[in-house]
């Protein structure tokens, strides 16, 4: 989850060189921020609490320096808790991604040996092992070497020695990205943050450690040390800016962006959106595999897919994946659905998956990213970079794509483009009319204060329920839940109190009628109904209108909630981008 970024080349001012790299990272967690700088050989350190903001870092000049961006794992939100972290020396230190599952074990006997801690993070005893290596004589290399074969989990460990002027790395699942550019070497969790640096990257994979100096790199197999080829290639950020532009957040500019995403998507995805048919027409049985937005839009997908198509197909979250796997075979499909293409979760399912001999397959957003590289068929999203936490542009994205596989596996692939068109101009003109915009605004305004908010769908529009209810609730974190509207009455409908917001998806298709009847009920125990559809009705006492888009209609009907969240939001004085608690890029278990 959090974002880490070093360099080492010509002299440069790093603390401004880092901070604008962990900018760019800041996605990835933002509880708290640090850099630390080679000055002659020893280390100066600078780091603090919360977001970067307008932060500087008074740092001299340096060849040598990293940073890292934090989400707290272990230990609270505290300076002794940001990273990065310096051994009991002043020789090394290191910046960290993920967690070592065995920390407590390897800190007790560090501790058993006189080792005293100066933070409650598990990350810190990595710098306290390499210490102990470069004590006993161990360059850095064989340093890190040891000390990673020694840490059990997810992780991504960079460490600094200024002294002999190196950065060394290695990671499993977790990212990490090397860039080569004329000024020097860089490496970070994400390529975003090299774009300033480099003309060319590497993608680590799980069995690489390199070594970084303002000469080049070394590349070595992690097992056995033995010095291996550096394959680089020419960094790609697709087209999209990846600045904020005149829009006053990133979410503003992802949910405005989406007409175009799905314009794209229609337009130029034919090939890859072909061979993904062909592999779920060809196998026995296909999972679709996502967490949070993503698994909501693997069930919008599951419907497109049996209606259009008359496929069936199962969709599993992520993390629950590993109890599942059995029922894998060699002729099953395994399809992920992943923005960044780096979850911990999804990248284990899929692992797990490869194990079993399934084909595996991806709806995927970061090109090279470590989902895109393992499978054998993918969609690229093609979305651009999402740097709000709350992904809207990649979760319409993956609907869309969806529904275009569901129409070529149908062989009417013509058919689904046009139909993703009519959604994209449907949302082209919502966000194009400033009544509509400020008619939503003006709807969360009026619930903004509530303390519990019920969404109801039924068939397509279920999913779209359950993803609206997350929208809303993690955005301004009302109490949100999303409902099978024929479930209301197996319980749910014990929740209702006067006053109650209640968000009812009524498009005008064959769930119109029930979902309609739903909506009288929950109004006749006193909930207050936001009915979202191309038609209005009696029943409801706010009303969204909403183009028909036919069989893209879940295209359409992912907004309202993106807006009524975000507005609320503002009102309650919250960051839309980066909401309490959240990362993006969900790189630990």
């Amino acid at each position: 989850m959090c974002g880490i970024f070093g360099y080492v080349g010509a002299s440069a001012d790093l603390g401004t060189v880092v901070l604008s790299a962990l900018k760019t990272l800041e996605y990835r967690g933002y509880d708290s921020w640090g850099v630390a700088i080679g000055e002659g050989d020893g280390i100066q350190v600078e780091k603090s609490t919360g977001k970067i903001g307008g932060a500087t870092a008074d740092l001299p000049p340096s060849t040598i320096g990293f940073g890292h961006t934090r989400w707290a794992t272990h230990g609270g939100v505290t300076w002794e808790n940001a990273h990065p972290h310096v051994d009991p020396s002043g020789r090394v230190a290191i910046i960290h991604n993920g967690i070592v599952d065995n920390f407590r074990s390897l800190r007790d006997g560090l501790e058993a040996q006189g080792h005293v801690f100066s933070s409650e993070t598990d990350s810190e005893v990595i710098a306290h092992l390499l210490g102990e290596e470069i004590g006993q004589g161990a360059d850095l290399t064989t340093a890190v070497s040891r000390t990673f074969a020694r840490l059990d989990g997810l992780n991504a460990v960079i460490a600094m020695r200024p002294d002999s002027g190196e950065l060394v790395a290695a990671k499993n699942v977790s990212p990490l990205v090397v860039g080569y550019g004329p000024a020097g070497m860089t490496i970070a969790s994400d390529a975003l943050a090299l774009g300033p640096h480099a003309e060319r990257v590497m993608y680590l994979e799980d069995n690489h450690l390199v070594r970084l100096s303002a000469e080049g790199i070394d590349v070595y197999d992690r097992g056995g040390m033995t010095e291996l080829p550096a394959e680089f290639v020419p960094i790609d950020l697709g087209t999209a800016d990846a600045g904020i532009g005149d829009y006053p957040t990133f979410m503003a500019k992802e949910m405005a962006e989406q007409p175009e995403v799905v314009e794209r998507l229609a337009r130029t995805a034919g090939d890859a959106i072909d061979a993904l048919a062909r592999e779920i027409d060809a196998a026995s049985e296909t999972f679709l595999v996502g967490c949070g937005t993503a698994s909501y839009a693997a069930q919008t997908g599951a419907y497109l897919l049996g209606q259009i198509a008359g496929k069936r197909v199962t969709v599993v979250a992520g993390s629950e994946f590993q109890y599942l796997q059995h029922l894998l075979s060699p002729r099953s499909l395994v399809v992920a659905l992943s923005q960044s293409g780096e979850t911990a979760d999804i990248i284990e399912a899929m692992l797990a998956a490869r194990k079993r001999g399934a084909r595996l397959g991806a709806l995927v957003n970061a090109k090279n990213s470590t989902l895109d590289r393992m499978v054998d068929v993918r969609v690229h999203l093609m979305a651009g970079p999402e740097q709000c936490v709350l992904s809207t542009k990649a979760y319409t994205a993956k609907v869309t794509a969806l529904l275009l596989v569901a129409h070529a596996i149908n062989g009417q692939r013509a058919a689904g483009e046009r139909a993703a068109l009519t959604a994209a101009a449907g949302l082209r003109t919502l966000l194009g009319s400033p009544d509509w915009t400020a008619n939503v605004a003006r709807i969360a305004t009026a619930f903004h204060r509530a303390p519990h908010l019920f969404v109801i769908g039924r068939g397509v529009n279920y999913p779209t329920a359950l993803e609206a209810a997350l929208k809303i609730k993690e955005v301004s974190y009302i109490h949100a839940e999303g409902f099978a509207g024929g479930e209301l009455k197996h319980g749910v409908i014990a929740l209702i109190e006067e006053g109650t917001p209640c968000l009812v998806y009524a498009p005008n298709d064959e769930t119109r009628t029930d979902v309609l009847s739903g909506a009288m009920e929950l109004r006749s125990r006193g909930g207050f109904i936001i009915g979202v559809g191309s038609q209005p009705d009696a029943v409801f006492d706010e009303y969204i209108p909403v183009p028909d888009a036919g069989v893209a209609q879940p295209i359409v009907n992912g907004l309202p909630a993106q807006l009524l969240g975000y507005h609320a939001a503002l009102q309650l004085g919250h960051d839309p981008d980066k909401p309490r608690n959240l990362a993006k890029s969900v790189t630990v278990k």
